[in-house]
């Protein structure tokens, strides 16, 4: 499933363009995040950029079993709210996980947020929810945060350092916490 996820990912990257990869590390914890591009072959509104998106998160603690979680999804970002560089975006997306031998599907609805603050320094966050009525399976509920700071160290490459917490909870009461913690990583834009 992973081959065919990553190599569907790069062959689709490989055809589009205004795309982003993100790769972001803690101690625990690797989130890998693909954003596609979907404006040049779709006939959809030049107001907006629609983005594709699939995601990846791997935490390993020595006091808990290795998690991992899965996202796909789709989000629309107004390029320019106002003159001042603030942008906001919507989005939907899918999230799956197979853990404590329960299966958990959720549709959170999401947020999204930038403000750049020059040529090479942005801040962006998103929050994604979904309640009970967008959790299937063995899910209950499903929350993520995320903030960013960013600096642009190349033409098209980026360095941030961020926060995220991201919280499962399932039909038996059981809260699952992924991460909850700071972290760094990079950014590419082709």
């Amino acid at each position: 499933m992973k081959k065919i996820l990553m190599g569907s990912l790069l062959a689709s990257s490989l055809l589009l363009a205004n795309n982003s990869l993100e790769v972001n590390i803690n101690s625990d914890t690797l989130e890998v995040e693909a954003d596609l591009y979907l404006n040049k072959h779709y006939n959809v509104s030049n107001d907006s950029n629609y983005y594709l998106t699939v995601g990846h998160v791997r935490t390993e603690d020595d006091k808990k079993e290795t998690q991992s979680l899965t996202t796909a999804g789709l989000k629309v970002i107004n390029p320019y709210t106002d003159d001042n560089g603030i942008s906001f975006g919507l989005g939907i997306k899918s999230v799956y996980t197979n853990q404590m031998s329960k299966t958990f599907f959720a549709l959170p609805l999401s947020g999204y947020a930038r403000v750049e603050m020059s040529e090479v320094i942005y801040i962006d966050g998103e929050i994604s929810y979904a309640p009970k009525v967008l959790s299937f399976s063995d899910a209950r509920t499903y929350t993520d945060m995320k903030a960013k700071f960013n600096y642009k160290m190349l033409s098209d490459g980026y360095v941030f350092l961020g926060a995220r917490s991201i919280k499962t909870k399932y039909e038996n009461g059981t809260t699952s916490k992924f991460d909850t913690a700071a972290f760094v990583g990079f950014e590419v834009r082709f």
